[in-house]
Parts: C-alpha cells; sequence; structure tokens
C-alpha cells in the first residue's frame, strides 16, 4: 500500500466508526418513523392520486435500500475490517451506491414539492413554479455529477479532489429546501380567503412547508461544516444517513398532516354548498344526508343538520388542500368533508 493513501491525520474510533454506529443507529431510527408513516399514509388516505400513491411507494423502497447500505458499510467498516486502520480510508461500494440512492430520495422529494408549487403557481399566473422547477433540475444535474465524482475514488484521502463537487452538493441542497419553503408558504399565503376552515389548514400546511426546510437545511449545513472542518474522518458520512431520512419523514410528514380521509364505504359523506352565479353565498340553511350502512343497506341512518353559512369569497374555486394546493372550478362547488358520525 503507497504511503500516498494514508490519511493525514490518524483517525480515531470516535470520528470513525463512532460516527458511523452513531449515525446508522438514528438513520435506522428514522426509517422506522417514516415506515410508520408510510403505513398511516395507505390506510388513511385511499383516496389520494395515483401520482402520490405511487411516489410515496417508490421512496419507501428507497428508503429500505438506503438502509440496507448504510447497514453493509457499517458491518464491513466495523466488523470485517475491525482493527484495520487503512480499511477505514477506503470508499466502499456501498457507499458509492449509498451517494447514487441518496441524490434519487432528494430529488423526488423535492420535485414532489417542485410539483405543489407548480400547481399553486399556475393557479396564481406567477412565473415563480417555473424558477422552481428550473431550480429543482439544476440540483439534479448536481446531484449526477457528485455521483459520478464519487465513482472515481477509491480512499477517502482521495475526496479533496472532489471536494468542490460536494460544496455544491451540499449548498444547493439548502438552498434548493429554502427556495421550495418560501414558494409554497407565499403561494398558500396569497390562497387565503375568509373561510376560517381552509384559512386554519392553509396555516397547518405552512407551518409543516417551514419546519420541513428548516429541518432538512439545518441537517444539510451541518453535513457540509462537517467536511469542511473533518474531512479526514466519517462524521459528514455518518451526517448524511440523517439527512437521507430526514427528507423522506418531513414529506410524509406533510402528507399525514392533512384531515384524515374515510374509505368509501364507511359513515363520512360530502357535503356541497353551491354557489349563486355571482359567486357569494349569503347566509341559508343547508341540509346534509348522512346514510350509514354496508353493501345491502339493511340498516339506514338520515340526518339533517341545518347549520348558518357565511358569505365565502371566491367560491368559483376549489380548494383543494387535501393535497396541498389549490385549483380553479368552473362549476362554483367548494366541498367539505363530513365526518364524526
Amino acid at each position: 500500500m503507497s504511503s500516498e493513501l494514508l490519511p493525514r491525520q490518524t483517525p480515531t474510533l470516535d470520528d470513525t466508526l463512532g460516527a458511523v454506529f452513531l449515525g446508522v443507529i438514528f438513520s435506522c431510527i428514522l426509517f422506522g418513523i417514516s415506515t410508520l408513516q408510510v403505513y398511516l399514509y395507505y390506510h388513511f388516505y385511499p383516496s389520494d392520486s395515483r401520482l402520490h400513491k405511487f411516489s410515496v411507494a417508490i421512496l419507501w423502497i428507497l428508503d429500505v435500500l438506503h438502509v440496507a447500505l448504510t447497514v453493509s458499510a457499517s458491518y464491513r467498516y466495523g466488523v470485517r475490517g475491525f482493527g484495520d486502520l487503512l480499511g477505514l480510508g477506503e470508499v466502499l461500494w456501498e457507499v458509492k451506491l449509498l451517494v447514487a440512492v441518496n441524490v434519487l430520495i432528494i430529488l423526488l422529494v423535492q420535485s414532489l414539492y417542485a410539483y405543489r408549487v407548480w400547481v399553486l403557481g399556475g393557479y396564481h399566473h406567477g412565473v415563480l413554479g417555473y424558477l422552481v422547477c428550473g431550480v429543482v433540475l439544476g440540483g439534479f444535474a448536481v446531484g449526477i455529477v457528485l455521483s459520478y465524482a464519487t465513482y472515481t475514488v477509491d480512499h477517502f484521502v482521495e475526496i479533496e479532489s472532489i471536494s468542490w463537487a460536494i460544496y455544491v452538493s451540499f449548498t444547493a441542497s439548502t438552498a434548493i429546501d429554502i427556495i421550495l419553503s418560501g414558494a409554497m408558504c407565499f403561494y398558500l399565503l396569497k390562497s387565503q380567503g375568509a373561510g376560517r376552515v381552509l384559512n386554519s389548514r392553509i396555516a397547518v400546511l405552512m407551518q409543516y412547508t417551514l419546519s420541513c426546510g428548516v429541518f432538512t437545511s439545518l441537517c444539510s449545513v451541518a453535513c457540509l461544516l462537517s467536511f469542511v472542518v473533518a474531512p479526514d474522518t466519517l462524521t459528514f458520512l455518518a451526517m448524511s444517513f440523517i439527512l437521507t431520512r430526514l427528507y423522506t419523514n418531513s414529506f410524509m410528514a406533510m402528507l399525514n398532516a392533512r384531515p384524515r380521509q374515510r374509505s368509501p364505504d364507511s359513515s363520512g359523506a360530502v357535503v356541497s354548498f353551491t354557489t349563486p352565479s355571482h359567486g357569494q353565498l349569503t347566509s341559508s340553511s343547508v341540509a346534509r344526508s348522512a346514510s350509514l350502512g354496508r353493501a345491502h343497506g339493511q340498516r339506514s341512518l338520515s340526518v339533517n343538520v341545518h347549520r348558518d353559512v357565511q358569505q365565502l369569497q371566491s367560491a368559483s374555486d376549489k380548494y383543494d388542500l387535501e393535497m396541498g394546493s389549490t385549483s380553479p372550478q368552473s362549476s362554483t362547488q367548494v366541498h367539505a368533508y363530513a365526518r364524526g358520525w
């Protein structure tokens, strides 16, 4: 083994195996949480679009692959390579593949966020949606460059030659998260109207959007700082394990933060408020009927509920807050879920 492959500083167990060990533990804990969130998503939101259902499935599969690679890499570093300090400086094939999987997970999550911004931007006739999509595509290009550069190195001491790609990658990830969060909150704020329930849902979505953007951005900055301060250790690698889990959990948390739906044969009902042609609904009483029963309808219960409905603003729009977006509707109806029977 050539002496030039030796690390510039002798690594210790704390900042190599210890860092990887802690990173794997926290990564597995977050994976368990994300798996639970995936189950809750499919259980409580059966009426979501195929795009979101398919995306969540792909995201979970990539998560499983990422966790398997992290466990395999930590096993090879800590068990099979025990006592081999030179082996700690080797970039395993699992680590190289981890970078590619990490890029795919981040791209998928950011693309789903960009899709929501695109829908909101199209409704408000804004150009911010185009800007967000362009930024996400640029981040994907940076990820491809980073994945290719990682496959060209065989030892961590050689990572200095591709440090520029790592700097750009973490910086771009942080910037994209901030832009996505800001754009979504901007359009959600513009979507507020006179309805208290609608504004309440928008406020919840804005809180989750800001929280998710802050968590992922801070973790990206932590990964960048750990690489700048200690490039000869595996601390930045352990931080990247956690970063990937945060992207998955943040997106699933936002999906599950919406009001829960009911299955088609449950007791939920849909209430439609049809507005007059002038786009306003004055105070009136609305009758609602809910039918409870099984497929053959042995029993049924009809409930009439009278309530006063306040004047609605922009009633010609359908606010699809179940998917976190707003879109125009020509039939001038606003739908709400009736639950709790």
